[in-house]
C-alpha cells in the first residue's frame, strides 16, 4: 500500500507539499499540485484521515531526534524538553535516528509523516549535520540546534560556552592548589569535546604554575568503560596527577570507580571534576564537582524560538543564536591536594 512518503518521492516534492494538496490549500502552485495528484493516481494512493486533518498553521508538536538517548546529556535535555513543551502547550515527539544508515532520508521522512511535526530539535552530534538540516529545510521544518559547532542559515541555535566553562572548572582545581592536572577528553570531532579540552589547556597555560602533560590527556570518549581504562593508565604509576577533569560526568564517575579500585581515595588522594551535571553527578559518592548545563533554560528557549518562527512563505526569518549561562557546582569530589 502506497504511503504519503511514496507520493512525495514520486512527485519530487516534500511530504508537507503533499499534505497541502490533500487539504486543498491555496499556497501550492498548480503545476506542483497536478504532479502530486498524478503521483497519487499512479500509485493508487488513498489519503488517510490523519493526512486530511493536517492543519494549515504551525503545529503544536515538536520533534526531537537522538542518536544516543541513554547518555546523561541527552537524557537530561529530553526531560527538560518534556517539561518545557508541557508548560507551553506543545506535544514532544522523540525518536532515535541513525544518520550513518543508507536510508537516513527515508527514516526522517517517515518520522515527519508519522508525527506530523513541522518543528524539530537536533542535539549533538546530529546538530552538526548540514545534510540533515538541509533536508529539514526542504521539508519546511523549523529547526533548533542545541550546541552545534556553527550557526548555519535556516535554523535557530541554543548553546552554552563550553570553552569558558572548561576554563572555569580548571581554574577551580588550580585555585585549590593542584598543579598536576589530567584530562579525559570526549570523542574526536565532537565540538564540545574540543572546546572543553581547549579551555582546560588554556587555563593551565594562563596560570603558569602547572605544565601541560600530553601523557595526562587521554580519550574518555564520553563512555564509562573507555574512561575506566584511560584513568587506570593515567593513575598507574607513582608519577600521577592529583586532579582529573573529565569532559562529562559519566567519565568523571568512571575515574572515581578506577581510583577506588586502585586504592586511591577521592578527594583525599585524587580530586575529580566532571561536566554537564547529569543525574550520575549526584548519585555517585562522593558527589561530583561539575559544570551545570542550563538544561531547563535551553528547553524553554527552544520552545520560545519555535513559537516565534513564522510559517514557511509567510515571512522572511533569520535564525537566532542564544548563549545561555552555565554554573560551577563545587561538591565533595574536589579538595586541596595532599601535602
Amino acid at each position: 500500500m502506497a504511503t504519503i512518503i511514496d507520493v512525495a518521492q514520486q512527485a519530487g516534492v516534500s511530504v508537507k507539499t503533499v499534505s497541502r494538496v490533500l487539504n486543498n490549500e491555496s499556497n501550492v502552485r498548480e503545476k506542483t499540485a497536478e504532479r502530486v495528484r498524478a503521483a497519487m493516481k499512479a500509485l493508487d494512493y488513498t489519503p488517510s484521515t490523519a493526512a486530511r486533518e493536517l492543519r494549515s498553521g504551525r503545529s503544536r508538536s515538536i520533534g526531537m531526534l537522538f542518536s544516543d538517548p541513554s547518555s546523561g546529556f541527552q537524557a537530561r535535555l529530553h526531560h527538560a524538553a518534556l517539561t518545557a513543551c508541557s508548560d507551553a502547550g506543545y506535544f514532544l515527539a522523540a525518536g532515535i535516528f541513525d544518520e550513518t544508515a543508507e536510508n537516513w532520508r527515508r527514516q526522517l521522512a517517515e518520522f515527519l509523516a508519522r508525527t506530523r511535526v513541522d518543528n524539530m530539535v537536533l542535539v549533538p552530534p546530529l546538530c552538526d549535520s548540514d545534510d540533515l538540516l538541509q533536508e529539514l529545510v526542504d521539508h519546511e521544518v523549523a529547526t533548533v540546534l542545541i550546541s552545534p559547532s556553527h550557526a548555519p542559515e535556516g535554523a535557530h541555535v541554543v548553546r552554552m560556552d563550553d570553552y569558558g566553562a572548561a576554563r572555569e572548572i580548571t581554574d577551580h582545581l588550580l585555585a585549590l592548589g593542584h598543579t598536576r592536572l589530567g584530562h579525559l577528553t570526549g570523542p574526536k570531532g565532537h565540538v564540545a569535546s574540543a572546546d572543553r579540552e581547549r579551555g582546560f589547556l588554556d587555563a593551565i597555560r594562563a596560570d603558569g604554575r602547572a605544565q601541560v602533560r600530553e601523557d595526562w590527556i587521554r580519550p574518555g570518549l564520553f563512555r564509562f568503560k573507555e574512561a575506566v581504562a584511560a584513568a587506570e593508565s593515567m593513575l598507574g604509576g607513582v608519577d600521577r596527577p592529583t586532579a582529573i577533569f573529565a569532559a562529562n560526568d559519566e567519565t568523571a564517575a568512571a575515574v572515581c570507580f578506577a581510583a577506588g579500585r586502585m586504592g586511591l581515595r577521592v578527594p583525599d588522594d585524587l580530586s575529580v571534576a566532571g561536566f554537564d551535571d547529569a543525574p550520575i553527578a549526584t548519585t555517585v559518592w562522593p558527589p561530583l564537582t561539575t559544570i551545570a548545563q542550563p538544561f531547563d533554560a535551553m528547553a524553554e528557549a527552544m520552545v520560545t524560538l519555535i513559537g516565534e518562527t513564522p510559517l514557511q512563505g509567510e515571512a522572511r526569518w533569520c535564525g537566532k543564536t542564544l548563549t545561555l549561562p552555565h554554573a560551577l557546582r563545587p561538591r565533595a569530589s574536589t579538595s586541596a591536594p595532599a601535602s
